[in-house]
C-alpha cells in the first residue's frame, strides 16, 4: 500500500470561494478517490490563510471587523467543501483557531 498526502492552495479568505476554488477541490478529491480506490492510504487536507493583508484591506473596505469578515468567507470555503461533498481528512486555518477533521475522509 501506499502513503499519498494531496493539499490544495490555502486561499486568502479576503473574498467568498469561487469557481477555481471549487475546480482546485474538485480535481483533488478526484485524485484522493481514485487513490483510495486503488487500496493507497490516502490524507487530503485543505484550509484558508486566514492571516494576510489582502483580507485586513478587504474587511476594512466592507467596514466590517477583521476577525468577524475572515470568519465569515472561512465558513464560505467550508461550505463549499460540505456542497461538494469532498471527502477532506481536514481542514486547518492558518489563524490556528478552526481546527476541523471531516467524517467522510479516509
Amino acid at each position: 500500500m501506499t502513503a499519498t498526502y494531496i493539499t490544495t492552495t490555502i486561499p486568502y479568505v479576503n473574498a467568498r470561494p469561487h469557481i477555481g476554488h471549487a475546480l482546485e477541490l474538485v480535481q483533488a478529491d478526484v485524485l484522493a478517490r481514485y487513490r483510495r480506490g486503488r487500496g493507497d492510504a490516502v490524507r487530503f487536507q485543505s484550509g484558508t490563510d486566514d492571516n494576510s493583508l489582502k483580507n485586513v484591506l478587504a474587511a476594512e473596505a466592507a467596514g466590517v471587523e477583521v476577525r468577524q469578515f475572515v470568519d465569515r468567507n472561512a465558513g464560505a470555503f467550508l461550505a463549499l467543501g460540505e456542497a461538494l461533498s469532498l471527502t477532506c481528512c481536514g481542514t486547518v486555518s492558518c489563524s490556528g483557531q478552526r481546527p476541523s477533521r471531516s467524517s467522510a475522509g479516509g
